[in-house]
């Protein structure tokens, strides 16, 4: 029965939510809005238990102090049953309560307690002048209690039956059909044809008048109730969803007040900041976002730097704009923001890029002119310094001047291999044959420090990856020179070679010199960039080159006076792998 009620009630509130032309405020059937009318339901019928309590206790207790005479206290029939009424009244609403607290049918136990309240009214019409009885008024009460408990379609058929038993017991009380009470006069309950046509219609009008307003009521309530529970679950709605595109948002997004102040943050911009959402929140802009202090009115789009909490700072692009109220008055600012330091990076490959080809394009056509004349240069020394006639001092005099144009050679042509880089010949090879080739090259070339004692450490397993065996022979002897020239005296160069996780092959080259500036670190690979007094810096940019070309990393890990460590990254699987 209950189930039929639920859908009564529903299929009513649909009907009326859709004779407003809004179909999004029509709320849906479902469990959870049954088992909300069914605690709503219960909770109306305990206040009218209570309602019903207070109301029996002071009428019917009223009645009975009235009812009691002199002659025959309490043992005459009127004032028994009115006795008997009490302790039906206190019975049935304690039966009512635990059936409450232990019976989920709280239709039936509202139907019950309606029949109850009907009958026991019936009965006080019947002890006090049926009629012409100041009780009548009770069946009213019943009615607006089940409009209130159960709804309009109870509260009519409630009103029907109080009609149909006051005019059953009122008449025939007065017609004699009924017998009067033993302790009450005959004639009380004696009323003329004009006399019943005048009280039952006055009442039975009133009791129509009240049922016909309490259905209203209950009506309009329940389509008011059914409205506000549908506005309720549409801003609910509405705010997950701006919660859910605020927490989806890939920006950051960052809210404050007309001072400055961080009210809110979302959590992509807490993740950006690299801290917790209360260690932003209170901050002023300013603190955290540089250019920021523009005017408020206009949406401005910039870039600058945001600083976290941790000291560190990163770029961002970011627009900011009035935050506005309903009423259109500026109550802070929005600002959106985006972590460019990707973008940042890319811009500065591509100058890079674009600042080596020029520079490529240039060192390739003054290398080509230098080093024809350069040949020739060297070719008329060592005629000139094969002749008898020159002593011992002049021989090494011209020595020198062939080492140094060897040296200006071989910077020529690394020149030429940078400006006109040669596209890989990948193979598979094993690359500890290629380090320790490079290594006996490096130690019996004349212009190596004897006093520099290179150390290989090989693994037992070969390490090999796709790659030109030419190139990377050119990337381990620049790095292994390099180390060599950064050492002192006594000290060692150590090459390592072994697999990383990911099975891709790493070359280590690190020496005991002293060591690179951190602050230097990112433009070491930059063309012409050197920290040696010999040298154009243009070593590593052309080992920085080959490896890009071979989809490998370079990087490097120093510190002023504990030497330098430089550490090739090369992969494992073939060139035409899309996953470097």
């Amino acid at each position: 029965m209950m189930g039929v009620r639920s859908k009564i009630d529903f299929k009513s509130a649909r009907k009326a939510f859709r004779s407003t032309g809004d179909p999004e405020t029509t709320p849906p059937y479902d469990s959870t809005a049954a088992v909300n009318e069914q605690t709503q339901t219960r909770r109306r019928l305990q206040y009218s238990m209570v309602a019903r309590l207070v109301v029996a206790s002071l009428l019917l207790g009223g009645a009975l102090f009235v009812a009691v005479n002199e002659e025959t206290g309490f043992r005459s029939f009127t004032p028994v049953a009115l006795i008997l009424l009490i302790v039906i009244m206190y019975a049935s609403t304690l039966a009512f309560a635990l059936g409450l607290l232990r019976w989920h049918r709280t239709d039936l136990i509202a139907l019950g307690q309606i029949a109850l309240d009907l009958t026991i009214t019936t009965v006080l019409l019947f002890l006090s002048g049926g009629l012409n009885s100041g009780f009548t008024f009770l069946y009213g009460v019943t009615v607006l209690m089940t409009a209130m408990v159960m709804g309009p379609a109870e509260a009519r058929i409630a009103g029907l039956s109080a009609s149909v038993l006051y005019l059953g017991v009122g008449i025939g009380l007065a017609r004699g059909w009924i017998p009067v009470a033993p302790d009450q006069s005959s004639e009380a309950y004696a009323l003329e044809i004009s006399e019943i046509v005048r009280a039952s219609s006055t009442s039975i009008f009133g009791l129509l008048l009240v049922t016909l307003l309490a259905s209203g009521l209950a009506t309009r309530l329940r389509v008011t109730g059914g409205q506000l529970k549908a506005a309720k679950a549409s801003a609910a709605r509405l705010a997950r969803i701006n919660n859910d595109i605020v927490r989806s948002l890939g920006s950051g997004l960052l809210t404050t007040n007309l001072h400055g102040e961080i009210q809110t943050i979302n959590p992509t911009g807490v993740e950006m900041f690299h801290c917790t959402e209360q260690e932003i929140v209170g901050k002023t802009l300013d603190s955290i976002l540089s250019g920021t202090t523009q005017g408020l009115g206009n949406v401005t789009r910039a870039e600058g730097f945001a600083l976290r909490p941790d000291g560190s700072s990163f770029p961002v692009g970011f627009s900011t704009n009035a935050l506005q109220n309903e009423e259109g008055i500026d109550i802070g600012t929005v600002v959106v923001f985006q972590d460019l330091t990707e973008i940042v990076q890319l811009r500065d490959a591509a100058h890079r890029a674009d600042r080596l080809a020029t520079l490529g394009r240039l060192s390739a056509g003054l290398a080509h002119e230098i080093r024809n004349p350069l040949n020739s240069i060297s070719s008329s020394v060592e005629l000139v310094r094969d002749s008898p006639r020159l002593d011992q001092q002049e021989r090494r005099l011209l020595s020198v001047i062939l080492k140094e144009s060897e040296r200006l050679n071989e910077l020529v042509t690394t020149m030429l291999q940078v400006g006109r880089p040669v596209s890989p010949q990948f193979q598979r090879l094993a690359l500890g044959q290629i380090v320790e080739e490079v290594i006996e090259m490096a130690r019996q070339n004349p212009g190596s420090n004897t006093q520099i004692n290179i150390e290989a450490s090989l693994p037992q397993e070969p390490v090999s990856a796709w790659i030109d065996g030419g190139q990377i022979k050119q990337v381990l002897w620049n790095l292994i020179k390099n180390a060599i020239q950064a050492s002192p005296q006594g000290a060692q160069v150590r090459v390592k070679l072994r697999n990383d996780r990911e099975g891709r092959a790493l070359i280590e080259v690190s020496d005991e010199g002293m060591g690179i500036d951190p602050k230097k670190t990112e433009r070491i690979f930059d063309m012409f960039h050197t920290e040696r007094i010999h040298g154009a810096g243009i070593g590593l940019a052309l080992v920085k080159q080959i490896v890009d070309a071979h989809r490998g990393s370079i990087e490097v890990q120093s510190a002023l006076e504990k030497g330098a460590t430089f550490r090739v990254s090369l992969p494992a699987d073939t060139p035409n792998s899309k996953n470097p």
